[in-house]
């Protein structure tokens, strides 16, 4: 019987804000894990390993079909590929010198997923980058995809996935209770937005060394960042995994919730810690968000595309011209990664990390990553919000933040920062 899956209305609502006018400049909202390393890298045993990933997980060959209430998933009748990309020497620590970043994945004729292979030329640094359109996968599902190429690489048993639960009805397992409407009411971390270029950057830093309550100390980064341009209450959302409410599911879903935190800089990672408790016993974590007001997601399953991105583009510009937004930042926290894992046909993986996806409407998105031995810290800012070395200066303060807390004043020149090899 072939596969069919009827799209969540989140799911759907990430689809409509694809921008793929030119490829040079497409932005989707696209999840991109990178693997970076060195070696001599088996090229057929990567792609074959990719291939019988794919044929594993049913998710990684998701293809949308039909149109507004009556979209579905369908199998696409292929597997996701690896692409090999020569001749460019990326450093990895930026979107500089990468135009691969930006390649679309249309979920309306391909699979949403593909992997490529970056083989630099002068300096034998190397990357693998898994990239999933949000619609089909979330950060986590990423992983489950990547972990899963690496078992084949290695000739284990595969894992497979056995449920394709839909975002909104997990969330629905667990509570009822909507999401309360929030209003664009607080500013940017990096003052007012500034010209018309509606487009992003990201910056890498990795932290050696091992480091406490990161997250917490990089939202109250966040904060101070915030109240050097203005008193504005300060709101942060994080995206929590649902999959912890059915530890039998395994899936590369797009199963995501959020947290709304209330952060000054007066917060504590103490009392940051307690926060997080209270809203996830209350389940708040669960509660589906409230789209312009819409009482019910349902309703976007049944507005067209070209609308829902109409819509989003005004809700843009109107961001730019008030500067006000419904959230200061983003943070999503993928936690502790075993690099060593990610090791194989002989690619030497020295360092994992997640590019933040593209939102027009989204003042930061920070995500952070550690590993025994660093913590990587990748931060995408508007142009609007990021001239003038804005960006730059973010970054050092909230690698600040989460180096040293928020007890003491060091300067920001001191930090251990790993220099791009």
């Amino acid at each position: 019987m072939a596969f069919k899956r009827k799209l969540s209305p989140i799911e759907r609502f990430y689809i409509s804000c694809d921008d793929f006018n030119a490829e040079e400049t497409a932005t989707c909202v696209v999840n991109q894990m990178v693997l970076e390393g060195q070696g001599d890298i088996d090229i057929p045993a990567w792609q074959k390993a990719v291939t019988q990933a794919s044929e594993a997980l049913q998710g990684t060959r998701f293809r949308l079909s039909g149109k507004l209430g009556f979209s579905h998933w369908t199998d696409a009748g292929k597997t996701t590929q690896l692409d090999v990309i020569r001749g460019l020497n990326w450093d990895g620590m930026s979107d500089n010198a990468a135009p691969f970043l930006n390649r679309p994945l249309d979920v309306k004729t391909s699979t949403g997923c593909e992997v490529l292979l970056v083989l630099g030329e002068d300096s034998g640094k190397h990357h693998i980058i898994f990239r999933t359109h949000h619609a089909v996968m979330d950060g986590r599902g990423t992983k489950i995809f990547s972990d899963e190429v690496l078992r084949a690489l290695r000739q284990q048993s595969l894992h497979g996935d056995n449920s394709y639960v839909r975002d909104v009805d997990l969330a629905k397992s667990v509570t009822t209770v909507p999401g309360g409407k929030v209003n664009d009411t607080v500013t940017a971390p990096t003052g007012i937005p500034l010209g018309q270029d509606f487009g992003s950057s990201w910056l890498r830093r990795t932290l050696p060394g091992s480091y406490k309550q990161v997250l917490a100390n990089a939202g109250i980064s966040i904060a101070k960042l915030t109240n050097l341009y203005s008193d504005s209450a300060v709101r942060i959302q994080l995206p929590v995994d649902l999959r912890m409410h059915d530890t039998d599911i395994v899936s590369t879903g797009n199963l995501t919730g959020g947290l709304l935190m209330q952060v000054s800089a007066e917060t504590t990672t103490a009392s940051w810690a307690q926060q997080i408790k209270l809203k996830i016993a209350e389940n708040e974590h669960a509660r589906m968000p409230q789209f312009a007001g819409i009482p019910t997601l349902n309703v976007l399953n049944w507005v067209p595309l070209a609308w829902l991105k109409k819509f989003n583009d005004k809700l843009a510009l109107k961001r730019q011209q008030t500067g006000q937004y419904r959230t200061s930042g983003i943070i999503s926290n993928l936690g502790f990664l075993k690099v060593d894992e990610y090791s194989a046909a002989g690619f030497n993986c020295t360092s994992v990390f997640f590019i933040p996806p593209y939102f027009n409407t989204t003042a930061l998105f920070l995500v952070l990553a550690g590993n025994k031995d660093s913590v990587e810290v990748i931060l995408r800012i508007p142009h609007q919000l990021s001239s003038n070395g804005r960006a730059e200066h973010a970054l050092s303060q909230i690698c600040h933040g989460i180096c040293f807390g928020h007890e003491q004043n060091i300067n920001s020149d001191e930090l251990p920062l790993k220099q791009a090899s």
